[in-house]
């Protein structure tokens, strides 16, 4: 994760899953479906920031619990390190 504090008055994501990493569109695409309803669900708990994820080696191993308690517990070190 990125982060950097801005003035929208909202917190924005980005997400980039990169082909090299996941193969196949089916996995990012559903890695990517998994990111943006984790921060969906989040977003009320979390700082004005643009946020941007990158998928990492060994992201498409996860499956989706794994995916939405990593994501998890990565909103919480967000919010805690821009308040």
């Amino acid at each position: 994760l990125l982060a950097r504090v801005n003035d929208v008055g909202h917190p924005r994501l980005g997400v980039t899953i990169p082909k090299k990493k996941v193969k196949l569109a089916v996995d990012r695409n559903r890695i990517k479906r998994c990111i943006r309803e984790s921060f969906r669900l989040s977003a009320y708990n979390l700082p004005n920031a643009d946020i941007i994820v990158i998928g990492k080696h060994g992201i498409n191993d996860l499956d989706n619990t794994q995916l939405f308690t990593h994501l998890e517990n990565l909103w919480r070190r967000i919010s805690k390190r821009c308040a």
